[in-house]
């Protein structure tokens, strides 16, 4: 059990860090499924997300964030190396990776926050359709920019509600927070 004495950062700067740089990933990915760019801004930015996404884990353990810890720890890893595999290994890391988020949305749905199931579903789904594509499906590389498109935009609109959240003492964006069950008796 933690002490109280503990110092902690606010848990909301190791995820308000964490999403934005996932959205500066997925915002690559989506400009190549879209056709727009090749996939080199994703391999350069891939690392260091895995970087951001490590420190904002160790933060969230640090915290005790377990879905944080649970979220964050094994996006790190797949940042780290997805960049280095292609065909088959990829597909079968983004598989993975895809059920590792759809086990953490399910267990979000526990929590207060209810935009966060939302986006994780999102990209679950991004990440089974990515799989396809690795693994040789046509026609499938829009769908994958589309919809890391869509994850990228939501997931930088949520950072944004955090932090003006945090700043602000009040939600300014709306995350759809559900009241605990002891506030509403």
């Amino acid at each position: 059990m933690a002490e109280e004495s503990n110092v902690h950062v606010k848990v909301a700067m190791a995820d308000v860090l964490a999403l934005l740089a996932i959205s500066m990933f997925t915002f690559a990915v989506a400009v190549f499924g879209l056709g727009v760019d090749s996939l080199d801004l994703v391999v350069m930015v891939g690392p260091f997300v895995g970087i951001v996404t490590l420190v904002a884990t160790i933060f969230a353990y640090l915290n005790e964030n377990l879905l944080g810890t649970a979220i964050f720890g094994p996006l790190s890893i797949f940042f780290f190396t997805i960049v280095l595999v292609g065909g088959v290994s990829a597909a079968m890391l983004c598989l993975l990776i895809g059920i590792i988020i759809l086990i953490d949305a399910f267990v979000s749905l526990a929590q207060p926050v209810k935009l966060l199931p939302v986006l994780l579903l999102i990209a679950t789904v991004a990440f089974f359709v990515t799989a396809l594509w690795y693994n040789g499906q046509d026609g499938l590389k829009f769908a994958v920019g589309a919809l890391w498109m869509i994850f990228s935009l939501l997931a930088f609109y949520m950072a944004a509600a955090i932090m003006l959240l945090v700043m602000k003492g009040d939600q300014v964006l709306p995350l759809f927070i559900s009241a605990p069950a002891a506030a509403k008796a």
